[in-house]
């Protein structure tokens, strides 16, 4: 009887610790914005994705204007760290690419962007016939001017694992010479393997393998020391028609935060580790950002900012926005 007790009060103790880890383990995080101003406010910008070329945070409209923005990386710390900051005003630099409108089919922008030194790829978009098309290219910055140019002529074309309206490749990722890119929907209910394509210097495409993730992956940061990366997994509830999601499997491990829990809104962070040649996700807990009780917000862009954080970035829903998602 007595061992039988005892093994009783190890298990509620057990249970006990496991409701606590899961409380822990749902804390959301509330964003901090960074205020901006000048031509990157209009909506008709729709920014669709971030990362650093040196020291500036460099921000991929989606739409075709000539112009990449920027920002320098001290100037987004002294508005973090100000109680009253003053709104930045992004610099454009020029952006010289072809006239994707005469040579893409139903071209609709640019979705991702990722560097790797003085070269970049961009990912791209279009819906011609009814079928959704996705394309990569490759292109070259000026470390003195900070001009960017595109040097294909023509966008290497991926083929798509499946067709939903207005999803493609959303997401890049630099690993050495290799870039993979992230198709944004890969839940087990729109794909039998969520693999992910893999194109090499010599513009061979292979596959490497991928799990399956409910709802959209919109963009992932860089590979740091220990091989991991982030990525934005978001859902927006006007997109569960289209997107079907099964059981989410992340929210059944670790738990929900408050605001979570009252919305069908998905707005988290998940980190992932690329080894021996495939995607996984890590055991680091999600970093579930508190919801907006006004609206969803559609994060397409996530970089990291040094070991302090992240900062993300909306297309144009509910508004151009920028935050920064402290994790300390």
């Amino acid at each position: 009887y007595k061992k039988t007790k005892g093994f009783l009060m190890k298990e509620k103790l057990s249970f006990l610790f496991l409701i606590i880890l899961s409380i822990l383990n749902s804390q959301e995080i509330k964003h901090k914005d960074i205020p901006l101003s000048g031509l990157i406010t209009n909506p008709k910008q729709e920014i669709s994705g971030l990362d650093w070329y040196g020291d500036n945070l460099v921000l991929l409209p989606e739409n075709l204007g000539g112009y990449l923005f920027m920002i320098p990386k001290d100037e987004l710390y002294s508005s973090i760290q100000s109680k009253n900051p003053i709104p930045i005003e992004p610099r454009q630099t020029p952006f010289i690419t072809p006239d994707y409108s005469e040579i893409i089919p139903g071209f609709e922008g640019l979705e991702s962007i990722a560097f790797n030194g003085n070269q970049f790829v961009v990912t791209l978009e279009a819906n011609h016939d009814g079928s959704m098309h996705g394309y990569i290219a490759w292109g070259t910055i000026n470390p003195k001017t900070n001009e960017a140019k595109i040097t294909d002529q023509e966008p290497l074309e991926i083929p798509m694992p499946t067709q939903i309206k207005n999803m493609t490749y959303e997401s890049t990722l630099m690993d050495g010479g290799n870039v993979i890119l992230f198709y944004e929907a890969n839940g087990k209910n729109v794909r039998d393997s969520a693999w992910q394509p893999v194109v090499s210097i010599e513009r061979t495409v292979s596959r490497i393998e991928y799990p399956h993730i409910e709802y959209r992956i919109t963009d992932v940061t860089r590979l740091d020391s220990n091989n991991t990366f982030w990525a934005i997994n978001y859902l927006w509830p006007g997109d569960k028609e289209r997107l079907n999601p099964a059981t989410d499997f992340i929210s059944k491990k670790f738990g929900k935060g408050t605001s979570h829990k009252k919305s069908e809104t998905v707005e988290r962070l998940i980190q992932f580790e690329l080894t021996n040649g495939i995607i996984q996700l890590t055991n680091r807990k999600p970093i579930e950002i508190e919801l907006d009780e006004n609206g969803s917000r559609n994060w397409e862009g996530l970089v990291r900012l040094d070991h302090n954080g992240f900062l993300i970035a909306t297309d144009k829903f509910p508004g151009s926005f920028l935050g920064f998602v402290p994790t300390k």
